[in-house]
């Protein structure tokens, strides 16, 4: 027995490691670890006031820092029966979707796109003039400004608060927002052809394991108190029982599979949920390059929409509802970029965390990017391709391990 070792896993938020185990030239079994170090989130958080929670938990992940911070909101707004106004939810929606477009981007142009072009990094198709390369990255910089706008800063959103947001985008930027959108949409169009390409040989098997998003008729779910798992639907209160947890002794991150096997959440996951997907329906893992960049596609026109809606309000619209202290719990579902992200408080008399959980896209695919590796490693690929193509395919499920390691308990 002989073993393979991918370390470190390149291109890919965080530190990770694969090692393929070989009885001669035959795959046998594969091992994810990811290494990067915890952080023990959940524990910090016992004892803090509700009104910390969402700055202390965009600190998980600086990339992910908006998804984290609007789920700790939505889900202590749970806690509270708090509704808030209709004007700091289109905010909020436009800070998520430029998330969504900067994070996609980002991982389409900088860590996709190289392999597709077969070079080694971004900056080799920079500096060798490559357009696309140039223009992902001018894509990425418009999601970082629709961040800034509707979070008050690029990483670690200031203006998403409880009961809603501190203030309202400026108002002069809004009409070039949706010129933007516009055209971005027409050069997404353009893509199509770059991001299909998937290695040929052998055929890539296809995605392992059971799509799971928040349900939604929306084409591009944002947030609910539904999560879908293929064809079944369940209250997100209920999470721990789809969601089940274990510790691993050699990887920084729990494993979770689901009653009746392991799950994959992300945009082709989401794709997959959706009433017209049967063009993702028996799609390989590499089509969630495409789906990612179907759902930039999706998000541009609906940041256009917002921003026409924010421009039809008041300049005095209210925007935050003053929150009214309760003990008990809460939870959300919300789709980051990568997945499914839930987040679930207890809070004690005094408006404090009683009790914190948080389960992350990356921990929820886990194992589902081992089952992908060895389904289409295991036959005709040949020895010295093992290394590239297993990168390859853990590339595409687009992994955050700062995310998934975020909640080890000592």
């Amino acid at each position: 027995m002989s073993r393979q070792t991918i370390n470190p896993l390149t291109r890919v938020e965080g530190l990770g490691t694969v090692h393929l185990h070989l009885d001669g030239e035959q795959l046998q079994r594969v091992e994810l670890r990811l290494s990067e170090p915890p952080r023990l989130f959940e524990s910090l958080l016992c004892g803090r006031r509700i009104d910390e929670v969402p700055a202390l938990v965009s600190r998980i992940c600086a990339i992910c820092s908006t998804p984290h911070a609007l789920a700790a909101c939505l889900a202590l707004e749970r806690v509270l029966d708090l509704t808030p106004p209709p004007a700091a939810t289109l905010v909020r929606k436009l800070a998520l979707l430029g998330n969504l477009i900067q994070s996609h981007a980002l991982h389409l142009f900088a860590l996709v796109l190289p392999d597709l072009r077969g070079t080694d990094s971004l900056v080799e198709l920079l500096r060798d003039g490559d357009p696309v390369a140039a223009d992902g990255m001018a894509l990425k910089h418009f999601g970082n400004r629709l961040q800034e706008l509707a979070g008050g800063r690029l990483i670690h959103p200031v203006n998403l608060q409880l009961g809603g947001v501190s203030c309202a985008p400026d108002r002069e930027a809004l009409p070039e927002i949706i010129a933007s959108c516009r055209h971005w949409h027409e050069k997404v169009a353009t893509w199509q052809g770059t991001f299909k390409q998937i290695p040929e040989q052998p055929p890539a098997q296809p995605a392992c394991g059971t799509p799971l998003a928040v349900a939604s008729h929306d084409p591009l779910p944002l947030w609910g108190d539904t999560l879908q798992g293929g064809t079944e639907t369940s209250d997100v209160k209920r999470y721990r029982d789809w969601l089940l947890e274990q510790s691993q002794a050699e990887s920084s991150a729990k494993r979770v599979t689901g009653p009746a096997g392991y799950w994959r959440t992300g945009a082709l996951a989401r794709c997959q949920l959706q009433p017209l997907s049967a063009a993702f329906d028996t799609a390989n893992i590499h089509a969630n390059n495409i789906a990612q960049l179907h759902e930039i596609s999706l998000a541009l026109e609906t940041v256009g929409n917002h921003c026409q809606q924010l421009l039809a309000f008041e300049t005095s619209m209210l925007l935050q509802v003053t929150p009214q202290l309760q003990s008990g719990s809460g939870a959300i579902a919300l789709e980051a970029p990568r997945g499914t992200l839930v987040h679930q408080y207890g809070v004690d008399d005094s408006g404090r965390i009683a009790q914190a959980d948080i389960i992350t896209p990356t921990t929820i695919n886990q194992v589902a990017i081992e089952e992908q590796l060895y389904a289409d490693l295991a036959e005709g690929v040949p020895h010295e391709q093992l290394k590239p193509r297993a990168e390859q395919i853990v590339r595409a499920f687009d992994p955050c391990i700062s995310c998934a390691v975020h909640m080890i308990r000592r």
